[in-house]
């Protein structure tokens, strides 16, 4: 951009008081002193949601990558359509942003949501862990909400971006990020900005079929990845033994040795283990981190993959990389979805 369109664009931020001028820097060049410029943190806040099969996440979030508002809603008890559950998303996101109207967040809204996504048509093309298809998620939010602006992006997309603008992974250009939770997906960052690969299919590992002979995915094919390392996965399996058990009891139960919970969760870390070999034999990045709703809940899956995953890589590949964990946890949806509203915000601000 030249000079004027900069200085056209600063002043309109600066009449909707999201700059604000602190005076001019002293110096010896000629002309006009250069303007110091801040940034109003709170005239620049967006909202965004994050929808799991269990709960409904909302927030509002600032320049920086804060969390001003956090909510949590559990999804009504009943049968998980986008009939019921859409149309309950929207009421829950309208009265929010009608509880936040003394902080005036931007009527621009992050939809964050697990599965393959058209983001141009705002539409849920499949989600195995909703087990949707084809639902016109941004349609039928505007048919409830005329007055806000949305956009929509993939669970593990928006955790990437949250983390590469203020997480564990923002001084690099080339990152692969992958999830291990209900779902096993991966977000690609290749020279700073996503890569979403044609249809913005890029990422879905989880559907990478390790044995024809295997387990019967969501998904409809035979010995996908995702059968062997999801977070439902490894309970379905830990609960033959264990009908009561969860995942913080399966941990603690490894952590003293117990033989059935030690064999399986090492079963697991060699199952991300060749996850990360294979992201990393793809896309050479400089950090494969880890996320994801079994990944945060406590430290022991962490401590497996960092002891063993080494052992899965080519010996090429060995030093190439760094592994990182997130940042965030299940708020880096919200974040990931509120910088993605700021910076259609800032587009439409710029012209």
């Amino acid at each position: 951009m030249n000079i004027m369109t900069v200085g056209r664009i600063v002043e309109d931020l600066i009449s909707r008081g999201i700059l604000q001028e602190r005076g001019t820097e002293a110096g010896s060049q000629a002309g006009r002193p250069p303007r110091l410029l801040s940034l109003d943190r709170d005239r620049l806040l967006c909202v965004s949601l994050f929808l799991d099969r269990d709960m409904l996440h909302l927030g509002v979030v600032d320049p920086v990558g804060q969390m001003r508002v956090y909510e949590a809603l559990p999804v009504p008890e009943g049968d998980f359509l986008p009939g019921r559950v859409v149309p309950w998303m929207a009421d829950c996101l309208g009265q929010f942003l009608d509880r936040q109207q003394i902080l005036h967040p931007c009527r621009t809204v992050g939809v964050v949501v697990p599965g393959i996504l058209d983001i141009g048509k705002g539409e849920m093309v499949f989600s195995a862990n909703f087990q949707w298809g084809r639902v016109p998620l941004l349609e039928q939010l505007r048919e409830r909400l005329p007055d806000c602006n949305f956009i929509v992006e993939n669970d593990v997309k928006a955790v990437a971006v949250a983390e590469h603008q203020f997480g564990n992974i923002r001084d690099f250009q080339n990152v692969v990020a992958l999830n291990i939770g209900d779902g096993i997906g991966a977000a690609v960052i290749l020279n700073g900005e996503i890569y979403r690969g044609k249809d913005n299919l890029a990422g879905e590992i989880g559907h990478v079929i390790l044995s024809p002979a295997g387990k019967i995915c969501e998904c409809g094919k035979v010995g996908c990845l995702q059968t062997y390392l999801s977070q439902r996965t490894v309970l379905a399996e830990a609960r033959a033994v264990y009908p009561d058990i969860n995942l913080p009891k399966l941990y603690e139960l490894y952590q003293q040795g117990e033989p059935f919970a030690s064999a399986l969760l090492n079963q697991v870390g060699e199952y991300i283990s060749i996850a990360i070999n294979l992201l990393a034999n793809t896309y050479a990045p400089e950090v494969v981190l880890l996320c994801g709703s079994m990944m945060r809940q406590g430290s022991v899956l962490p401590q497996i993959v960092s002891g063993i995953y080494q052992e899965k890589l080519n010996q090429y590949m060995k030093d190439t990389f760094q592994l990182r964990f997130e940042r965030f946890g299940t708020t880096g949806h919200l974040v990931g979805g509120g910088v993605l509203a700021m910076r259609q915000v800032l587009q439409q601000l710029c012209g």
